[in-house]
C-alpha cells in the first residue's frame, strides 16, 4: 500500500468518526428535545385540568346558592314536596349523583335517593358537614365534588344542603 493510499483511508477514517459523532450527538440533542416538549405538554395538561377543575367548584357554588335560597323558602312553610321537586329537576343534569337536604338535628328530609330520607346525615356522609356555616366545595375518595351549604334562616340555622357531583373523564384523565 502506498502512503497516498494510507493517508486516504485515514480521511476517509477520520470524516466517518466525526459523521458518526455528529450522528450521535444529533440523536442526542433530539430526543433531549422530545423529552422537554413532553413535559412541557404534561405540564400544560395538568395546568388545563386544574384550571377545569376549579371553574367547575366554582360554577357548582354558585349554582348551588340560588337553589338553596328556594329551598330555605320552602324549608320555612315546611313544604318539602315542592324541594323534592326542585331536587328532582336538579339531579336530572349530567353528573350531579345525588343531592339531599338534612335538618338542623341531621335528619334527613328530603332526597334524590329516597332510601336516605329519615336517615340520620351522619350515617351517610361525615358529621362534620352539619356544622358548616359557609358553602364548601370539598372532592371525596373517589374524585367527586361535595358541595355542602347551611340552609339558614333570618336568625338561626335550618338545616344543610349536601350535593353530589361526579366530574366528566376527559382525554385530559387519560395523559395522566
Amino acid at each position: 500500500m502506498n502512503p497516498g493510499s494510507k493517508k486516504y483511508f485515514y480521511v476517509i477514517f477520520v470524516l466517518l468518526v466525526a459523521l458518526a459523532g455528529m450522528y450521535i450527538w444529533k440523536t442526542v440533542a433530539v430526543n433531549n428535545l422530545q423529552k422537554e416538549q413532553e413535559s412541557r405538554r404534561l405540564q400544560w395538561v395538568e395546568i388545563t385540568r386544574q384550571t377545569i377543575t376549579e371553574n367547575t367548584r366554582q360554577f357548582l357554588r354558585l349554582a348551588a346558592i340560588p337553589l338553596v335560597w328556594a329551598i330555605k323558602a320552602e324549608m320555612l312553610k315546611e313544604n318539602y314536596e315542592q324541594i323534592n321537586e326542585f331536587l328532582i329537576q336538579f339531579v336530572k343534569e349530567p353528573h350531579i349523583k345525588q343531592i339531599l337536604v338534612a335538618k338542623i338535628d341531621g335528619m334527613v328530609v328530603v332526597a334524590t335517593d329516597k332510601k336516605m330520607e329519615g336517615a340520620a346525615f351522619s350515617t351517610l356522609y361525615p358529621g362534620e358537614y352539619l356544622e358548616k356555616n359557609e358553602t364548601v366545595v370539598a372532592d371525596d375518595e373517589k374524585g367527586n365534588i361535595l358541595i355542602v351549604s347551611p340552609i339558614m334562616a333570618f336568625n338561626r340555622k335550618l338545616g344543610i344542603f349536601f350535593m353530589v357531583y361526579e366530574p366528566e373523564k376527559t382525554a385530559l384523565d387519560a395523559v395522566h
